[in-house]
């Protein structure tokens, strides 16, 4: 209980003069006690967020950074082809008589769904 800042002597003290004292100054007593704790578990609430805070400024690290940049470029990229792709698998379809819309539009997404693979392959070697 050290590090609590109310040491048992202190309890027991506060509870002696709440015995000792009327009624009239009983509720004073434990008012003050509970404020005297309230203080203590506000100070550690901030002591914590404040290292909690400082651990989270930090982790602004630039090559952190500059993968996720990377990724969500990759991600934009990948979802601009597969736009491109499945607009050109209907209009494959549209044109020759012979292809169907789930056989194109398969071998797109194939293709998308490989060249994730590949780039989150390259990611992982990194």
């Amino acid at each position: 209980m050290s590090d609590s800042g109310l040491s048992p002597d202190e309890i027991r003290a506060v509870a002696e003069v709440h015995n000792e004292l009327g009624p009239e100054y009983r509720d004073a007593v434990v008012q003050s006690f509970l404020e005297k704790i309230d203080k203590q578990v506000g100070d550690r609430i901030d002591a914590h967020l404040s290292t909690t805070r400082r651990e989270m400024t930090r982790t602004s690290d630039p090559a952190l950074l500059e993968r996720k940049r990377v990724q969500f470029g990759a991600m934009v990229a990948g979802t601009v082809v597969g736009a491109l792709g499945s607009g050109l698998a209907v209009e494959w379809s549209i044109h020759y008589p012979g292809s169907s819309l789930t056989k194109a539009l398969t071998t797109v997404w194939a293709i998308i769904a490989l060249v994730y693979i590949v780039y989150g392959w390259r990611l992982r070697r990194r």
